[in-house]
């Protein structure tokens, strides 16, 4: 199924704003499962945070640091998948895994709410 623009951007701005809380984003993670799930877990103890923080950081440095053409990549990635939120999450999370050193600071990141900086849901209020 493919999904209009409008709609791939508000998937991005709704995996942004619920999977910036730990708990939500934990349980996605759990949905996601597998060896993926694994690889987010041991990242998580090697930060020395729950996996639902690393997770929730992880989203909300793509939410704080993501151009145009990082939510573009996304969109492309999720715009025909079943499960548009939890592949989106899975694409964030791969590219926080492959960053090296993972840019990880916590007190600028919770004092600041998840969509007051976010692109993507700049974009989305444009197609409504």
């Amino acid at each position: 199924m493919e999904r209009s623009r409008a709609e791939v951007v508000m998937v991005i701005v709704d995996l942004i704003n619920s999977c910036s809380n730990d708990k939500v984003a934990h349980a996605a993670l759990a949905c996601i499962g597998g060896g993926f799930a694994e690889r987010v877990r041991a990242a998580a103890e090697e930060k020395g945070v729950s996996v639902g923080r690393f997770v929730a950081m992880a989203v909300r440095d793509f939410a704080c640091r993501s151009d145009e053409a990082a939510q573009e990549a996304l969109r492309a990635k999720v715009v025909r998948d079943d499960q548009p939120l939890l592949r989106g999450l899975r694409e964030v999370l791969q590219v926080a895994l492959e960053r090296d050193p993972f840019v990880f600071d916590t007190e600028a990141m919770a004092a600041t709410p998840p969509y007051a900086f976010s692109a993507a849901r700049e974009n989305a209020l444009q197609y409504h």
